[in-house]
C-alpha cells in the first residue's frame, strides 16, 4: 500500500511539473512582442512624411501592408501614394505582412501645390516654385517658435472662402460705397463654414502653442477680418488697405506688406497679418532676397517672416492649416 501511495505521489508530482511547463510555454507564446515597422523614406523626419509628388512610393524596413480611410489620399496596399491633397495632413496605417494585425499609425503631408481640391483649386494663382523646401523650412520654424529674442510675422491667407464674388470682378462701375468691406456675399466673397471652423481652430492652436502674438493687421475685406475675429486672439485689429485683395487694391500687395514689416517694432514678439493671394507671388514685385518667387499659400495657411534687429526681412518657410493643427496635437494633445 505504501509503495502504491509513493508511486501515485510521484505521478502527481510529474503531472504538476508538466502543467507548469505547459503554462510557461503558453505564457511565453502569448508574450511575443508585436513586430514594429518603420518608414525609411528620406522625406520622413520621424514625425511627418512629406509626400512631394504624385506616385510617391513609401519605403519601410520590412515588407508591409498599407491602408487609409481618408478621402484626401489615394494609396495602394503596397504604399504607392498616387495622390494626396496639397497642404493636408492625413493618417495611414502600416503593418508588417507577417503580422497584418499589428498596425502602426503614421502621418503624411501633401507637400505639393498641384493637388488642390474644390473649391480651393478655383482660387489659386501661380503654383509655388519650391513647394517642398518651403514647407520643410516652415515645418522647422513652426517647431522652433516661439523664440524669446527674435521678432516674427505670420502672413496669413484668410480662411476658406467661396461664398459670392467681389463686386469689381463682374462690374465696370465703382459700385456701392465700401463694397469690399461688406458682409453681403452679393458684394464681396465671404468665408464658408469650413473656413469659419478652421479659423477658430487655427486661433486655438496658436494660443495652445504659446505664440506671443501682440498685434494684428488685416485687409479691409470682411473675409480677412472675420478670419482673425474667429481666431479670438483678444487683440485690436488694425485694418490696412495695402493688404487688400487686388479686386480693390491699386498698389502692389507684396510691396505693401514689406512697408508694413519695415515699420513693425522689433520687440521679440509676433505680428499676425491677415491678407490675400497673390501676396505670395513675390515674383510680381521683381523678387525679394531669401523669398521664393512663389510661396505656397493655401486658405488658412501662412508663411513666416523674420524681422532681424537691423530691420532685415527674411522668409522662414510656409505651413498649412493641417501642419499647424498636427504640430499642436503632437505638443499639446
Amino acid at each position: 500500500m505504501k509503495t502504491l501511495f509513493s508511486l501515485c505521489k510521484g505521478h502527481i508530482r510529474n503531472i504538476l511539473w508538466l502543467s507548469l511547463i505547459l503554462v510557461a510555454a503558453c505564457k511565453k507564446s502569448n508574450d511575443v512582442e508585436p513586430a514594429s515597422i518603420q518608414i525609411t523614406s528620406a522625406e520622413y523626419d520621424g514625425k511627418l512624411l512629406f509626400v512631394n509628388k504624385n506616385n510617391f512610393q513609401i519605403t519601410t524596413d520590412k515588407e508591409a501592408i498599407f491602408s487609409a480611410d481618408d478621402g484626401r489620399i489615394n494609396m495602394t496596399e503596397e504604399g504607392l501614394v498616387k495622390r494626396l491633397t496639397s497642404g493636408e495632413v492625413v493618417s495611414i496605417e502600416v503593418a508588417p505582412k507577417s503580422q497584418p494585425e499589428n498596425k502602426t499609425r503614421f502621418y503624411l503631408f501633401g507637400a505639393t501645390d498641384t493637388n488642390h481640391d474644390k473649391p480651393q483649386i478655383t482660387y489659386n494663382g501661380k503654383g509655388a516654385t519650391d513647394t517642398y523646401n518651403s514647407y520643410l523650412k516652415g515645418w522647422a520654424t513652426l517647431q522652433k517658435l516661439p523664440v524669446n529674442n527674435e521678432t516674427y510675422a505670420l502672413v496669413l491667407r484668410h480662411a476658406d472662402a467661396d461664398q459670392g464674388v467681389d463686386y469689381s470682378l463682374n462690374h465696370d462701375n465703382a459700385g456701392p460705397a465700401n463694397w469690399w468691406k461688406s458682409k453681403d456675399q452679393a458684394l464681396a466673397r465671404q468665408l464658408n463654414e469650413e473656413g469659419r471652423t478652421r479659423a477658430k481652430e487655427l486661433g486655438g492652436n496658436l494660443k495652445a502653442l504659446g505664440y506671443p502674438i501682440t498685434r494684428i493687421y488685416s485687409s479691409e475685406f470682411n473675409r480677412a477680418i472675420e478670419t482673425v475675429e474667429l481666431m479670438d486672439l483678444n487683440l485690436p485689429i488694425t485694418e490696412d488697405g495695402r493688404l487688400n485683395h487686388p479686386s480693390y487694391n491699386k498698389g502692389n500687395l507684396f510691396q505693401g506688406l514689406i512697408k508694413i514689416l519695415q515699420n513693425t517694432p522689433r520687440d521679440n514678439k509676433i505680428t499676425l497679418i491677415a491678407t490675400h493671394h497673390p501676396i505670395n507671388e513675390i515674383i510680381n514685385s521683381g523678387g525679394y532676397p531669401t523669398f521664393p518667387d512663389v510661396s505656397p499659400f493655401n486658405w488658412t495657411g501662412l508663411y513666416f517672416v523674420k524681422i532681424a534687429a537691423d530691420g532685415t526681412i527674411s522668409y522662414e518657410g510656409a505651413v498649412s492649416w493641417g501642419m499647424v493643427n498636427y504640430w499642436r496635437q503632437l505638443t499639446n494633445p
